[in-house]
């Protein structure tokens, strides 16, 4: 596999990695309903299998970008990963039914001008 191929799509991999856990920490607090902070209410946020997938997929995701940071520059590597702030609000959209308004619009495609721009770099 090429160094252009693989600091491209191994970083595009952990960003799509992130963006599904926080859709699965969303879904998680959705199910769950809000925190209390005592021993009673952490106990039932920890064992609530929704957010024990969520954990696994970040897992999952930290692993990736483990592989990242083992064979492509940080410098390179971590602009990429800002498509995250890209594929959230898709995948909320998808998801949940939460609207994107005309300035999210706007600002997703100021970052991937960025993050295309630093690419070429």
């Amino acid at each position: 596999m090429s160094n252009n191929y693989l600091s491209l799509i191994l970083p595009l991999i952990a960003a799509a990695l992130s963006a599904l856990g926080q859709i699965s920490l969303k879904y998680a607090m959705l199910k769950h309903g809000s925190i209390e902070l005592n021993i009673k209410g952490i106990a039932s946020l920890i064992l609530e299998p929704s957010l024990l997938l969520a954990i696994m997929i970040y897992s999952v995701a930290m692993l990736m970008w483990l592989q990242v940071l083992s064979k492509i520059p940080l410098s390179t590597a971590y602009p990429i990963l800002a498509v995250t702030y890209i594929l959230v609000p898709f995948l909320a959209y998808a998801v949940f039914g939460e609207s994107i308004g005309k300035n999210q619009l706007i600002g997703m495609l100021l970052i991937l001008a960025g993050v295309t721009m630093m690419g070429k770099i």
